[in-house]
């Protein structure tokens, strides 16, 4: 066996890392396991001190189309896979010596409840002003990935394997891979007493006043109050209350309908801030009914069937708040309702929403589809 001196002058030995995950391919959740393997392919016996592999976080927001920068890490997880700590006493020397060939070191890290980042003091980009005082760090659970290096907010999870070689011939080799994070939610979890019962109203926000008034009330009704699910229907009840049907011979009818959400998203970094706003619309109908709206008493319900086949696309990201990133919704609901013939009325309604994660999340499709595209309310 050549000694490590040997070893030293001779051209330095290939060595690839690559990290597979038992899942590839999956979102994970605040309540799995992210297990898998460390990869290492070397063509020539190498000396190794130690492989870790380390699971962490980051918030980082950029104000001024990035000119001012900064960072937090959430959290920071390392475990160290070869040679296991457990089994690291049982070595008197400092290193391993590892044959030729495919080596698999199995691990597994889990992700932490809540951000961690009042652990670790912010961290400031090469070249930008320092922070200045100490920053306060919120407690809360950890953010949903988002956005990319160029959006003004990025969450980014990883792992990050490190193969260390000490002795002479002394080098340090990492690879990465990146995590798609989701946390989960759950209506019954967050507000144990909501029921299908529970109700948020609105009010008309307005109408076209050029029109004869209508002695009724306009309900809009949320029946999981502002708890919205990715990939779920909005559980959405209408109806007219105490509507005389003399005012409105020939009956009524939903001609139009459009649910939107509203995304607004805070990007905070030294005293500074900006908000970026979208819009998404989830659904658009022009058409309508054909048939007018059977009544019950002075009471009219409109059939949920016009809506419930869509749902709030998966590729959006849920309702978040963390020290320098904040992300919040409002559901914009528009209704053109036809009180006989030619008499067409426009009502708005706005809800604050709360955008959840279920338990079962895809992660196939996080980018919008032709029809679930950024765009503008349409003017019905």
């Amino acid at each position: 066996m050549p000694s490590q001196v040997e070893r030293f002058f001779k051209s330095p030995s290939l060595m690839d890392i690559r990290i597979q995950l038992d899942r590839e391919h999956s979102a994970y959740t605040n309540e799995d396991v992210v297990s898998g393997h460390v990869i290492l392919n070397n063509d020539a016996q190498l000396d190794i001190a130690a492989i870790t592999i380390k699971l962490s976080g980051s918030a980082t927001s950029r104000l001024n189309s990035g000119k001012l920068t900064q960072s937090h890490q959430l959290f920071g997880r390392i475990e160290q896979v070869f040679p296991p700590d457990k089994c690291a006493a049982w070595f008197t020397s400092r290193t391993v010596t590892v044959p030729p060939g495919e080596h698999a070191f199995p691990f597994s890290i889990r992700f932490p409840q809540v951000s961690e980042c009042y652990k670790a003091s912010p961290t400031d980009v090469p070249g930008k002003r320092p922070a200045g005082r100490r920053k306060h760090h919120l407690l809360r659970k950890l953010p949903p990935s988002s956005g990319s290096e160029t959006t003004p907010e990025e969450i980014k999870y990883f792992l990050e394997a490190t193969v260390r070689q000490d002795g002479i011939l002394c080098r340090t080799q990492k690879a990465t891979h990146d995590i798609f994070f989701r946390h989960v939610s759950t209506i019954s979890h967050l507000l144990p007493g909501l029921t299908g019962k529970e109700t948020v109203i609105c009010s008309p926000s307005r109408s076209d006043s050029s029109l004869s008034p209508l002695t009724c009330e306009i309900q809009a009704k949320l029946l999981n109050g502002p708890f919205l699910l990715l990939g779920h229907p909005i559980l959405l009840y209408v109806e007219i209350i105490n509507l005389d049907l003399d005012e409105c011979k020939g009956g009524v009818f939903l001609r139009n309908f459009q649910s939107m959400l509203i995304e607004t998203t805070e990007v905070r970094a030294r005293r500074s801030m900006e908000v970026h706003t979208r819009s998404w619309v989830i659904q658009t109908m022009t058409r309508g009914q054909t048939e007018p709206v059977p009544m019950v008493g002075s009471t009219l319900s409109f059939d949920d069937r016009l809506w419930s086949q869509h749902c709030v696309p998966l590729h959006l990201t849920p309702t978040f708040e963390t020290c320098n990133i904040s992300r919040s919704y409002k559901l914009e609901i528009r209704l053109g309702i036809e009180f006989g013939r030619n008499n067409l009325r426009i009502f708005d309604f706005q809800f604050t929403a709360y955008i959840l994660s279920p338990a079962s999340f895809p992660v196939g499709n996080l980018m919008p589809t032709s029809d679930e595209k950024e765009l503008k309310p349409e003017k019905l």
